[in-house]
């Protein structure tokens, strides 16, 4: 078991994230073109802008090469590998930061951990901000614990891009502030927590607050004890028991353990509150499930506060059962990975449904709309964002421009009848010829959208 320590179980981490750099790379298609992720790149690549919305400017970050490739002419293909490889390139970034420059490899190890366990589909949500905030968190907690703490400039930097991440930044930021308080480093962590208030404010103040805020702030308002009973989280939570799940409770337990045979009761007791007050408010907030977004970020934050403790009892000298917290940090990667792959199944198949759909579309038109009774959406999953993938994916596989909006709004009919031959997007206005990039996205000007007829069905009946 000499070979379990600290310095070997950093170097398997490095190994498994260049191979997830890999992965994003063979899975680049499936990555970007799924549904933000797709939304996100087209308005890119269109507007050739970088793309930041609500407030969440850390999202800039991954887009600078990826934009940069744009302005000089990079192929289609070459900016899709781009894009998928530098959202995995920024928290290898942070990883690095987080290890070699604070020196707090345990965190590094942890946030890999939760970023790669909680929920397989993360992998494929490309351009979720909630990944860019457990970055940042886990990126002020190490430099709360280092020695670098003293450097006020840069903790406001690290608590800026926490802030401007993503509205969930706010929870990690308190049971960051309330475990350090409790675990001794009180000088510190009182400055940088009217620090982060301020700029919360701040932000509130002259930026304003997200619908997602306030659904925030509003969510259990009304009867929260109900909401809590009946809540869609402790349903998916007991699902998740028998799952790769099974690391964080093995984590937790020898956590717990250790507690005990530090005879630290206090702490336990402390920290036993704080997760059920934490899950508690979650499931009220979370309470309808309204997708896998919603749970990732649930699971992202309430495994940073399960392992939180980990974070600093590892710092003491008399922390026992190091080598097993070793080997199962390595256990809960193989099973990620594993998880990873094969969930890429269904995503693989999404691809080459909608690349065969499209090579059957009658050659005389380049824009469709099809009612959501086609299309089978347990294969298709989500579809909101279906003219930015499909008009994406024509290009690169079907080496021709095509473009499919699902009919679902009032507001479809009377975009069509104003504006008969554009583009329509998943929101907004649709796009005329003339403001659709011509190197890349360059549609028929004067052909009208067309509907497809119940003989046309997206995905296997």
């Amino acid at each position: 078991m000499k070979i379990v320590n600290l310095e070997n179980t950093w170097k398997v981490a490095h190994l498994f994230f260049l191979l997830l750099i890999g992965m994003s790379v063979f899975y680049a298609v499936e990555r970007v073109c799924y549904m933000d992720s797709a939304y996100m790149f087209f308005r890119m690549v269109n507007t050739e802008k970088i793309i930041a919305e609500g407030g969440r400017w850390v999202n800039l970050l991954p887009q600078i090469i990826p934009w940069l490739m744009l302005k000089i002419g990079c192929s289609l293909p070459a900016l899709i590998l781009a894009f998928s490889i530098m959202h995995i390139g920024v928290l290898y970034l942070v990883f690095l930061l987080i290890g070699n420059w604070l020196n707090q490899k345990e965190i590094g190890l942890i946030f890999l951990l939760i970023l790669i366990l909680s929920v397989n589909e993360t992998f494929f949500d490309v351009v979720t901000e909630t990944k860019f905030s457990l970055a940042f968190a886990s990126l002020f907690l190490a430099f709360i614990l280092s020695k670098k703490r003293k450097h006020i400039l840069i903790g406001f930097v690290i608590l800026i891009g926490g802030f401007f991440s993503h509205p969930i930044f706010t929870i990690y930021f308190g049971f960051i502030v309330l475990f350090t308080f409790l675990f001794g480093i009180r000088n510190n962590i009182i400055k940088y927590a009217l620090m982060g208030v301020l700029i919360a404010a701040l932000k509130s103040l002259f930026l304003g607050v997200t619908l997602y805020e306030n659904e925030l702030l509003s969510a259990g308002v009304f009867d929260p004890w109900n909401l809590f009973a009946n809540s869609f989280i402790h349903g998916y939570f007991a699902g998740l028991l028998s799952t790769q799940f099974v690391v964080i409770i093995g984590l937790v337990s020898l956590l717990l353990l250790n507690f005990i045979l530090l005879r630290k009761w206090s702490y336990l007791s402390l920290y036993i509150i704080s997760v059920f007050l934490l899950y508690f408010v979650l499931a009220v907030v979370y309470s309808k499930g309204d997708s896998h977004m919603m749970i990732q970020k649930t699971l992202f934050v309430f495994h940073f506060a399960l392992l939180l403790p980990y974070f600093y009892q590892i710092q003491w000298s008399e922390f026992k059962l190091k080598k097993v917290f070793y080997l199962g940090i390595i256990i809960g990667y193989s099973m990620a990975v594993t998880a990873i792959i094969k969930t890429s199944e269904k995503y693989t198949q999404r691809v080459v449904i909608l690349e065969q759909f499209m090579q059957h579309l009658p050659k005389s038109s380049d824009k469709f709309i099809m009612n959501e009774n086609q299309i089978n959406h347990e294969v298709i999953m989500g579809t909101w964002a279906l003219p930015h993938e499909t008009i994406i994916i024509s290009k690169i596989k079907c080496h021709k421009i095509l473009s499919i909006k699902n009919f679902r709004e009032r507001n479809d009919t009377l975009f069509l009848s104003k504006y008969p031959n554009a583009f329509r997007p998943a929101f907004g206005y649709p796009i005329e010829n003339k403001d659709l990039n011509a190197a890349y996205f360059k549609m028929k000007e004067f052909e009208p959208n067309i509907w497809l007829d119940s003989t046309y069905f997206l995905g296997p009946r």
